[in-house]
């Protein structure tokens, strides 16, 4: 059972939109899992369980940019703040 407070109504209807292999992905990831056995687990090679959690990073930061969600300072991935500081320059 996924934490409830990890899936929010906002993350949870952006993980909605996702591929079905992508929405596993994550939910294994919230879970605990490693990479390589979210690979074996779903017959999927190591580096498409990592370009599924980049492509989801990727549509998490444009839903923060429209506003759908907040990701806290904190948590923002070097290259993402650093693009975030260029833009408020």
């Amino acid at each position: 059972m996924v934490d409830s407070e990890v899936f929010g109504t906002d993350f949870e209807e952006i993980l909605d939109e996702q591929a079905p292999e992508t929405q596993a992905v994550v939910r294994m990831t919230v879970m605990g899992f490693r990479a390589t056995e979210i690979a074996d687990k779903l017959h999927l090679t190591p580096g498409a369980v990592r370009n599924r959690l980049t492509r989801f990073r990727t549509v998490l930061y444009e839903a923060a940019r429209h506003g759908r969600i907040w990701i806290p300072k904190e948590l923002h991935t070097r290259k993402q703040q650093l693009q975030l500081e260029e833009l408020a320059a």
